[in-house]
């Protein structure tokens, strides 16, 4: 049996501000026309290049995302509504699949505190699979709102960033027709570069977890991301990183565990099931093993990715020597950026992405690492098995299950419990009181 050593806890001061923080954002999602500003439908994270326009929130294709993923059944009913529509399950991401199901129901313009009708007024979508490119064109046509979808290649080079500076300037151009607002080039600038130090700060906080014992954990990581996908544009998102940071690294220092027992440190690579969001880590839990990172716990940091796949945290942006003085100089900063240091795209950038599940295991010492073959995403999915090969040839235990990131219909609780259990085992674990 492991030897089990204990380490001191405390609660994160934090996370009130979190809580706060993350009220305030959705309000803002719901209230924005209110206040004068532009309600942007939109999957993917907050994007600098929108606050040219001013005030503008992110909304959901659908906006009951963490009341759906608490509740099942009334995410089989999202899921239903789109397959009684004739869209693929299986064949388009899961996530994405059920947001079109609220986009059916009308939920995207359905205020979800008071029921009453709220428009969105353009839909723009940031795009690094098929799967969300389509589903913005779908939720531009069904709520009848203009549409644009950013295209950024799975591929490095300066031949990729000029096409995205290209297409930056396309969606600048969009934006000025589609709101009829003038765009202004010190709110881009500004915006650019409190996106750059937000993501600067996630790596930091994602790279503090290398310590033993691990200060944060799988489910904790993804909830401190929240405001990042929200509202990672905005000063008083990189205020509250700058204070978690300094938490941390002050836990780290303490010597401050995130649940008081590490047996064995693990590494997540794939998206959780999130309707199901704690139950891989609660497993590890009851062996007292910790999940201290993964992909989609560590993407929405800025990160120094080298060509094999080992990521430290990119610079501050004070460090970076840049100064952003117009248009054409935010614009080639974010292309860069995106292409050179964001992971979400390099996801299919495949032998990166091999050396990346073999180093996060090395550098932030994981004893095993759990592989989601992931039925949702393909992008998720691509490269795994072959660096599961890798993983294995370096002495690093793996073990993977089957499930969907966003569909619980693809969810045998019991398969996972069986494939887990006998991994953790087989690490010399066992159940602890």
């Amino acid at each position: 049996m492991a030897t089990i050593t204990r380490y001191p806890t405390r609660p994160f001061t934090t996370w009130a501000r979190l809580k706060e923080l993350r009220r305030g954002l959705n309000r803002t999602a719901w209230e924005a026309r209110e206040m004068g500003g532009v309600v942007v439908g939109t999957q993917n994270p907050s994007h600098a290049l929108l606050a040219g326009v001013g005030l503008w929130a992110r909304r959901l294709y659908g906006p009951y995302f963490s009341k759906a993923m608490q509740n099942p059944e009334i995410l089989v009913q999202y899921h239903d509504a789109a397959d009684a529509r004739g869209f693929p399950r299986g064949e388009m991401c899961s996530s994405m699949h059920h947001y079109v199901g609220e986009l059916l129901l009308g939920l995207t313009t359905t205020n979800p505190w008071t029921g009453n009708q709220s428009p969105v007024d353009v839909v723009f979508e940031v795009e690094f699979c098929r799967s969300v490119a389509k589903t913005a064109q779908f939720a531009g046509e069904l709520l009848g709102v203009p549409h644009f979808v950013l295209d950024i290649p799975q591929e490095g080079g300066e031949l990729a960033v000029r096409y995205v500076v290209s297409r930056m300037h396309d969606a600048i151009a969009f934006l000025e027709r589609a709101t009829g607002r003038e765009y202004r080039d010190d709110w881009l600038a500004e915006a650019a570069q409190n996106w750059w130090e937000q993501g600067a700060l996630v790596a930091r906080l994602c790279y503090a977890n290398r310590a033993v014992p691990a200060t944060l954990d799988f489910q904790l990581l993804h909830a401190l991301m929240v405001p990042s996908v929200v509202g990672a544009h905005r000063r008083e998102v990189v205020d509250f990183y700058e204070e978690v940071l300094a938490e941390v690294e002050d836990r780290v220092r303490d010597g401050i565990s995130v649940s008081g027992v590490e047996t064995a440190r693990l590494s997540h690579e794939g998206e959780p099931m999130y309707y199901a969001e704690d139950f891989v880590p609660e497993l590890a839990r009851r062996y007292g093993a910790v999940i201290v990172g993964g992909f989609t716990a560590f993407s929405q940091g800025l990160w120094d990715i080298t060509p094999d796949g080992r990521w430290t945290p990119a610079p501050r942006f004070r460090d970076l020597g840049v100064t952003i003085r117009n248009r054409e100089d935010a614009v080639q900063f974010l292309a860069r950026a995106y292409i050179e240091h964001g992971p979400i795209y390099h996801c299919v950038r495949l032998p990166e992405k091999i050396g990346e599940y073999l180093h996060r295991a090395q550098d932030w010492r994981c004893d095993g690492t759990i592989l989601h073959l992931d039925i949702g995403c393909r992008y998720q999915n691509a490269g795994v098995l072959e660096a599961k090969q890798v993983l294995k040839e370096a002495g690093i235990p793996t073990v993977t299950y089957q499930a969907s990131n966003g569909d619980p219909r693809d969810f045998s609780p019991n398969q996972v419990i069986d494939a887990l259990e006998s991994f953790l085992e087989r690490l010399g674990l066992d159940p602890i009181a």
